[in-house]
């Protein structure tokens, strides 16, 4: 598996009144094609940042990045990076253009001036991907939390992305509406192969992923398979992140003395539970 995204010693500083924050320190991570990957830290960890540096909203003040080989500085090639990196948001009414679901979705092709049967051929193909199909004559403003951000992340496929970044995006959400975005994600890097680069501070959301990394103060705390994650629990608390619900109660009955394996799942935990003599 190849890397889609290379980020090669990348920093980023600004000013705050008389100091200088790091915003992003010597970063180095290679993101491959067609991974699920989770972005975690505590508020002013880097993710947000990060995020913006993928699809070159934002520039590294030094260091390199390249999506599917192109370097992000080349302002040539940024509507091509743009294209090939779409990004969801915390609030989907920010992102929403149109008041009918399936006009929202054509904004974008549109101003790209593809052809009117190829955009009603991906406006249709991205509300069927995300379940939202048969609601596409119905206003934005009528849906709820959950299914406005799967229009959102429609609109983005609409573009023919290879990268999906949710930076926050069920941050607003209630249990049901994050479920159904997750739900959306893994169906999108399962069965479309689209790489999923997920910002989240919810990490329940982080435990079906290929790859976890942890952001503090703009650079990589630890990174690995969830198991391997969270399994460091020194560096989670150090770096204040939680620990997903069932993992944090299988550490509270290895802590009364029960023999039990660090968990990330319900069922994990329940089959630990029923092994326990």
């Amino acid at each position: 598996m190849d890397n889609i995204i290379e980020i090669n010693d990348v920093s980023v500083t600004y000013q705050k009144d008389s100091s200088v924050i790091h915003a992003i320190s010597h970063l180095t991570l290679n993101i491959k094609r067609g991974s699920f990957v989770a972005i975690l830290g505590r508020n002013g960890s880097g993710k947000s940042t990060l995020a913006k540096l993928l699809n070159a909203s934002l520039l590294p003040d030094s260091g390199e990045i390249f999506v599917d080989g192109i370097n992000t500085t080349n302002e040539e090639r940024a509507f091509d990076i743009r294209s090939k990196v779409g990004m969801v948001f915390q609030n989907p009414d920010n992102q929403m253009v149109a008041t009918i679901i399936e006009d929202d979705l054509a904004f974008g092709p549109e101003n790209l001036g593809i052809p009117r049967e190829e955009i009603r051929k991906r406006v249709d193909w991205a509300l069927k991907t995300v379940g939202m199909y048969e609601h596409r004559m119905r206003a934005t403003q009528k849906l709820s939390g959950g299914q406005k951000q799967r229009v959102a992340i429609a609109a983005v496929l609409a573009m023919s992305p290879e990268v999906l970044i949710l930076d926050e995006a069920t941050a607003m959400l209630d249990p049901r509406g994050r479920s159904e975005v997750m739900d959306t994600a893994r169906k999108l890097n399962k069965e479309k192969n689209i790489t999923v680069v997920l910002i989240t501070h919810y990490m329940d959301e982080a435990v079906d992923v290929d790859e976890i990394v942890v952001l503090d103060s703009g650079c990589i705390a630890t990174k690995g398979s969830p198991l391997e994650v969270f399994e460091q629990i020194d560096i989670i608390k150090n770096t204040g992140l939680e620990f997903p619900t069932a993992t944090e109660t299988s550490l509270k009955l290895r802590g009364l003395g029960y023999d039990i394996p660090v968990v990330l799942t319900d069922e994990s935990l329940v089959e630990a539970l029923c092994q326990l003599k």
